[in-house]
């Protein structure tokens, strides 16, 4: 055996370092494969995403030869969506060894002759797990069919029905007989998601997913189609009783029909011994069907109740009654959107029974407070996610923040908060709230109007851990320059997106000086910037990757070239205006890993131009 110099690091350890460089940002890997003929064999190795485009694929042969270890596949927006089948054929005839999941997000027809194709390689048929057509229009019943003949061993499968028509045509429509050919086929699906306005399934369809899919754990209807819908109580019904796999159920439909029956039979969730997520929207959610779930007391861990306008007074009891019999499980909780109803007090009253939460959303409840927030940080220990944004458009409680004691507790587990669009956040109130939660990583404010650099600059300094803020349409300019001498306030600062703010090439020098971690930063639409303020960034923030510059006015084109060169980290700019580059300049900008003005093409075109 050959003997090993001393030092040396196996493959296997090198392998293990670019997994945790792919985690934290895969374009990483592209610098690390430009050091050595190793480096890149290994860096290929660890590559498991792909992306397919208009740009990629001419080079998509290339790509599947060298990334032969992909687990993942996405087709993306293509303008040449008669050309789908042959993307898919290239892929047949590739040498990728454990494809698992292919995503259609371009607007085509399914390709047909690409998934008979895909059949005929055996190691994709017999590997291939996922399939997300979701992207795909007027899939009908001999696409499912189809589907199910090429592929017998998916596991998860979404298909997305919607009446897209050109002249004369009539709109594709799933039914029935497709579901029910797909279903007796489909032995290992574990998961099935149908969306769109031209799904016509009846209960039927549940009947018979829960009859043959005996492995299926996770059901989404989206269906939202204008006038009856076609499922009623008893294919719910039949679903939750004879799915004992059943782990996550969404229904989002416009109504759901009355049981067909005279009889009872009982609370059908009684057998959802293993449901760990629910989410009903609009006239689903009732404090009947709530009272069911609470009698019950499956396992919850999420719990989702959407579109109550108007009824949340009807069912406050039921919910209180969900939440208390969920409460060691229960961990996160979305509650409706655009209510007038929930205030501060029926939050106050269901506190109790949140203590084990780790996420809540409250998003568009108009009539909420900053006394909610203390409310939830207080009662929820473990909370770590709070999204309460569009909060105070028709509240007559604007100045209720005036008790410096609501804000003496503290919540060291709160990571994320979202505020935005909050009419009565002003400063002192954010302060209040960095107070609270000193340990905050993520913090959105965006669009809040009484917010200015006094509050921003103090939250920052409140919460040193802050890796991403959202400051987009605040009247602010200057919002690290208040405190300039001192220099450790935003090292951990990696995200910035200000589009839309006051700030100009002082308030830019200043992030430069105070931000030097900062990896993405978007000023769009920041007409006081120039190409001076541009530069200060790029030659301070080392780290740098993403600068989105789109309407700045006064930045010119011609700054460019001079970004790359002072920043070779960069790998995506946004510019001023797409219009005024060269396609010499923008495969330039490629030849450097740097992608320019299309921040939809994938990052595996720019790697095969070195």
């Amino acid at each position: 055996m050959k003997k090993q110099r001393h030092g040396y690091f196996p493959d296997d350890c090198w392998e293990l370092i670019f997994q945790k460089l792919r985690e934290d940002d895969e374009r990483d890997l592209h610098s690390v494969s430009l050091v050595s003929k190793r480096f890149l064999s290994i860096s290929n190795r660890v590559k498991l995403s792909l992306k397919v485009n208009d740009k990629t694929i001419p080079l998509l042969p290339n790509l599947l030869q060298r990334f032969r270890h992909i687990e993942s596949i996405v087709i993306d927006d293509t303008d040449s969506h008669n050309d789908i089948d042959g993307v898919v054929h290239q892929i047949s005839q590739s040498g990728v060894l454990n494809l698992q999941a292919i995503t259609f997000s371009s607007s085509a027809e399914p390709p047909r002759d690409g998934f008979k194709a895909l059949a005929l390689n055996k190691n994709m048929k017999n590997k291939l797990k996922v399939l997300d057509c979701s992207g795909l229009i007027s899939i009908q019943d001999d696409d499912l069919v189809l589907i199910a003949d090429c592929f017998p061993r998916l596991e998860e499968l979404r298909i997305s029905a919607s009446d897209y028509m050109c002249d004369d045509e009539v709109a594709a429509r799933i039914t029935d007989d497709g579901v029910d050919a797909l279903a007796s086929k489909l032995k290992e699906l574990k998961k099935i998601d149908f969306e769109g306005n031209t799904c016509f399934i009846t209960d039927q369809s549940l009947i018979s997913l829960s009859t043959n899919c005996v492995k299926l754990r996770e059901i989404n209807l989206r269906i939202y189609r204008g006038g009856q819908d076609f499922v009623t109580e008893d294919g719910v019904d039949f679903v939750v009783q004879h799915s004992p796999n059943l782990t996550s159920l969404l229904l989002q439909l416009r109504s759901l029909q009355p049981s067909t029956f005279s009889f009872t039979i009982g609370n059908p969730f009684t057998h959802a011994k293993n449901l760990h997520s629910l989410t009903m929207f609009q006239e689903l959610v009732t404090d009947k069907r709530i009272c069911l779930v609470a009698k019950a007391r499956p396992p919850l861990k999420k719990l989702e109740l959407m579109g109550f306008m108007g009824r949340y007074r009807e069912i406050h009891g039921a919910l209180k009654l969900l939440l208390q019999a969920c409460q060691s499980t229960l961990e996160e909780l979305t509650l409706g959107v655009w209510c007038f109803e929930l205030e501060d007090t029926g939050i106050a009253d269901l506190a109790p029974y949140l203590s084990n939460l780790t996420s809540i959303d409250l998003h568009e409840h108009f009539h909420l407070t900053c006394v909610t927030f203390c409310t939830l940080t207080k009662y929820c220990p473990s909370l770590q996610k709070l999204k309460m944004g569009l909060m105070g458009k028709y509240s007559r409680g604007q100045e209720i923040d005036t008790l410096s004691q609501d804000y003496t507790h503290k919540n060291y587990r709160m990571r994320h908060l979202d505020i935005c669009e909050t009419m009565w956040l002003n400063d002192s109130t954010l302060i209040n709230f960095g107070r609270v939660c000193p340990n905050l990583q993520f913090l959105c404010v965006r669009e809040c109007p009484r917010l200015t650099n006094v509050g921003i600059v103090e939250v920052l300094r409140r919460c040193p851990e802050i890796t991403q803020l959202n400051i987009n349409g605040l009247q602010v300019s200057d919002v690290f320059g208040r405190y300039s001498d001192d220099h450790s306030v935003l090292l951990n600062l990696k995200t910035l997106k200000a589009r839309g703010t006051e700030i100009d090439d002082n308030g830019m020098a200043m992030i430069g000086t105070r931000c030097r971690n900062l990896r993405y930063l978007d000023i769009g639409d920041c007409e006081k910037v120039t190409d001076k303020g541009v530069m200060e960034v790029v030659r301070n923030c080392q780290r740098l990757r993403d600068i989105i510059l789109d309407d700045c006015e006064k930045v010119s084109s011609c700054t460019l070239p001079l970004m790359l060169l002072s920043r070779p980290s960069l790998r995506n700019i946004d510019p001023p205006c797409i219009d005024d580059l060269s396609k010499q300049l923008i495969n330039l900008f490629l030849s450097f890993n740097c992608r320019v003005g299309d921040s939809s093409m994938s990052n595996d075109f720019s790697c095969l131009l070195h």
